[in-house]
């Protein structure tokens, strides 16, 4: 007797299970997306596929993807195959996806009784396939290449560890935990963010990535020595700075990029020499904002901050720098970042730069308006005196008329 309670209880229990089952959705009708997968062909076309599971036809069935943590989501309608099967091709042409970033995406399926579900988030990595690539490592670098023998990617290797200790000897900078270098054999193979042709390689500072082109030839190494450092610069820069990164002047990132380059572009001096000679010289505060990107101004843009940037640090030093990538990480303009941590205004640093370091008066750049008063002066003489001694005379010869 004693039992009955509990045997009552466990019958109610087992009653309720089954009547809950009866009440919920058995698996063979529930609605997901099974078998996701993306192909592509890098720069061509993306191939989204899958599989509805459901025993309910489906209205309508669109699809939503994105770099992962981006805004600039594509969302587009997919063709329902017989079968509930998914596929969806979007070409990418003219797209802006960036190459070697996780895509994350999902669907979105409205069914033909007027239920809307989505589906999990999936995800792939956008890398470029159009290449197979050769793979060596050793923290925190990871090296990619595609044509050369282990010789070369460990001369990338040993290039890309002593341009970090370059940088980290100009300033204190942050280091990722992973730093990708993914080697290409020619510029015109390089997937192209700016749109600039004559582009060697660049950063992707936020994914911690640098592409550089290096092709074979005797001058294989100072190209290593040229680009690598100047791209682990731009990464460096943002692990130190965050979202910061994106307010520092030009001529300040690409200087100080162009300055941790193991090999110098001798060209640099040369440009500014004549720059100076043809008094064509640009404005550093025309450089805060981004550079020309016509190649013969770019040039003379980088070289411009190149040696404007180095003036500051040997004037300044390591301290000088620091305090304005601070600054303007923290929000301040171009002209305040200078006068806050350095107590001087962009204009006079400038000036001091033009006279002190390059020989090159102040008025190349500074203040055209006095490249005038010579002009003005001899306009003056030429014009001005004789018409006043022209005036003169007039007068003498009436007063002597009147006589």
């Amino acid at each position: 007797m004693p039992d009955r309670p509990r045997h009552f209880l466990i019958l109610i229990a087992v009653l309720s299970l089954l009547l809950i089952g009866f009440i919920l959705p058995s698996p063979a009708s529930a609605q997901e997306v099974i078998d996701a997968s993306v192909e592509y062909v890098y720069g061509e076309q993306l191939i989204f596929t899958g599989v509805l599971s459901s025993d309910i036809p489906a209205r309508d069935v669109h699809i939503a993807f994105r770099t992962r943590n981006g805004t600039d989501t594509v969302v587009d309608r997919v063709e329902v195959m017989p079968g509930g099967e998914l596929v969806f091709v979007y070409p990418l042409e003219s797209s802006r996806l960036r190459a070697f970033t996780t895509i994350e995406y999902w669907f979105n399926i409205r069914l033909e009784d007027g239920r809307e579900f989505f589906s999990p988030m999936f995800d792939f990595y956008y890398a470029d396939n159009r290449f197979e690539w050769q793979h060596l490592a050793e923290s925190p670098f990871d090296i990619y290449w595609v044509e050369g023998d282990l010789s070369f990617a460990q001369g990338v290797l040993d290039v890309a560890k002593e341009g970090l200790d370059r940088a980290q000897g100009m300033m204190p900078l942050d280091v990722p935990s992973s730093l990708r270098i993914y080697v290409y054999p020619t510029a015109d193979q390089i997937p192209q963010t700016s749109g600039v042709e004559w582009v060697a390689g660049h950063a992707y500072p936020d994914l911690g990535l640098v592409v550089v082109s290096i092709p074979d030839g005797p001058e294989r190494r100072l190209e290593m020595e040229r680009q690598i450092p100047h791209e682990l610069m731009h990464v460096l820069l943002y692990q130190t700075t965050g979202q910061g990164y994106e307010n520092l002047p030009t001529w300040l990132s690409d200087g100080l990029a162009t300055m941790a380059q193991l090999y110098p572009t001798p060209e640099y001096q040369v440009l500014l020499e004549n720059a100076i000679e043809n008094n064509s010289l640009i404005p550093i505060t025309s450089l805060c904002q981004g550079f020309p990107s016509h190649a013969s101004s770019a040039y003379l843009s980088y070289a411009e901050a190149t040696y404007f940037t180095r003036y500051i640090y040997r004037q300044y030093g390591s301290g000088g720098l620091t305090a304005m990538v601070d600054n303007y990480a923290n929000g301040l303009d171009c002209e305040r970042g200078v006068e806050v941590a350095l107590g001087i205004s962009l204009s006079n640093l400038e000036e001091q730069w033009l006279k002190n370091s390059l020989g090159a008066p102040a008025t190349n750049v500074l203040d055209k308006t006095d490249q005038m008063m010579p002009w003005s002066f001899l306009l003056l003489v030429v014009l001005v005196i004789p018409l006043v001694a022209a005036t003169g005379l007039l007068l003498s010869q009436r007063k002597q008329a009147q006589i």
